[in-house]
């Protein structure tokens, strides 16, 4: 029995309990208005008869009755005395209890059907079933085999619509997450034969390279300088330059695209650690030191960085990471592994991030607010998060097709408790 069964059991045993206790009140108030109801109809026909009576013995006083006609007279008075007060007081109680029942029958059918008519306005019906909570999170985990028939599904509906620009580049997704680079190729050169889109030129420039094991040499190339050519501030093209020049050892290069990405991010931007990491990285290789703190954020060194947050441990999460065996196959030891907290109900943006490398797995990890992207948001201001930890093979911040992941909560920021997080999905394209 998992835990939205168990609400439901609770709630159900709950408005039983609710309907018991008042059906027993409202049974008890109408037996004691009952037994009154009757006593005053009883104490009416005792009334009656005594003054019949008083009547019948004056009468026997004055001579207009002889004894024997009193002693019929007092009979039958008496004899209808006893038959009216039974017959009075039944036809008063049965109307009462009808009355009773139904009020019982409306109790139980109506105090289940509100809770539950409030709980689905005021409440989260959505937590009842973890699919719905995971796709509510955006972070729903698939299997490949749930890949495989959204595959189909898509091929199916293109069959259809083969103008439909979006699902071919949705099928080309799917088919890069299953490591099917050729079909993922031709998926996306069907939507880029129906409209020219740079963000999905540069992707198949990433697909044509992993079907070629990382080299960029040729049309990947060729596809990133066309994109930048008629658009020099695109933010995919440059960071896809930057890393396919790394690749090539050409650091010098990478360090150029990489600092133009840096002088356009937002200074909120949860691309900027791990840019600032790549920029480290090519600066290492050219023999100059790392950017200063100051300035390894998200904006420029130029224009000045936020001061890094503070932490008293008050709100600190801690936990560890770990890889399933399954999935160890399936990414390599530098993987870019993101472990992030953002609030449970609000904006996505992380609240506190790490970034490391599968190799470094089982991770042991601590997230506070001296690890915050932006002072104004921050671990302590959130009454409740999500710990999630991703498996990045571009290195991107931003969730895409191909990764992996996990999460728990939501978690009160500052619980003891140590979190376990096993990757062992991949998450939805």
């Amino acid at each position: 029995m998992n835990n939205a069964q168990l609400f439901l059991l609770l709630s159900l045993a709950l408005c039983l309990l609710v309907v018991l206790v008042l059906a027993w009140s409202v049974l008890r108030s109408a037996r004691a208005a009952g037994k009154g109801a009757e006593r005053a109809h009883v104490m009416s026909h005792v009334t009656v008869y005594r003054e019949q009576l008083a009547e019948l013995e004056r009468e026997l006083v004055q001579g207009s009755l002889d004894q024997q006609g009193f002693d019929l007279s007092q009979q039958e008075l008496t004899q209808r005395l006893m038959e009216d007060a039974p017959a009075a007081a039944a036809a008063t109680e049965e109307p009462a209890t009808a009355r009773t029942k139904l009020l019982i029958s409306l109790l139980s059918l109506s105090i289940p059907v509100l809770a539950f008519v409030i709980y689905f306005f005021v409440g989260t019906p959505v937590a009842l079933d973890p699919a719905l909570l995971a796709q509510a999170n955006g972070e729903e985990q698939i299997t490949p085999q749930k890949l495989e028939t959204m595959a189909e599904q898509l091929s199916q509906r293109l069959e259809k619509e083969p103008k439909n620009a979006e699902a071919w580049v949705m099928l080309g997704r799917i088919q890069r997450a299953l490591a099917r680079y050729e079909q993922a190729d031709a998926a996306l050169q069907k939507a880029l034969a129906l409209e020219r889109n740079d963000d999905v030129l540069i992707e198949r420039a990433e697909v044509l390279a992993q079907k070629n094991n990382g080299s960029f040499k040729g049309e990947p190339w060729a596809i990133i300088n066309s994109v930048l050519k008629s658009d020099p501030q695109n933010g995919n093209a440059l960071l896809l330059a930057g890393s396919a020049a790394f690749s090539e050892a050409r650091f010098k290069e990478a360090l150029v695209y990489w600092e133009k990405v840096r002088g356009l991010l937002p200074a909120t931007s949860p691309d900027g650690p791990a840019l600032a990491e790549a920029i480290d990285k090519a600066r290492e290789r050219l023999g100059l030191p790392p950017l200063a703190p100051a300035t390894a954020g998200n904006a420029p060194a130029s224009a000045g960085a936020m001061p890094k947050p503070q932490s008293d441990g008050t709100e600190r999460l801690s936990g560890r990471v770990v890889l399933s065996p399954e999935l160890a196959a399936q990414v390599s030891p530098k993987d870019t592994v993101f472990i992030y907290a953002n609030a449970a109900e609000g904006p996505r943006m992380p609240l506190a991030i790490i970034r490391t490398t599968v190799d470094k797995l089982p991770y042991d990890f601590v997230l506070d607010d001296s690890l915050a992207m932006n002072p104004q948001m921050k671990l302590s201001q959130v009454k409740s998060v999500m710990v999630r930890a991703r498996i990045s093979k571009t290195g991107n911040a931003m969730p895409q097709a191909g990764d992996f992941g996990a999460s728990v909560g939501p978690v009160t920021p500052g619980s003891p408790e140590k979190l376990q997080l096993t990757i062992s999905k991949a998450l939805t394209p």
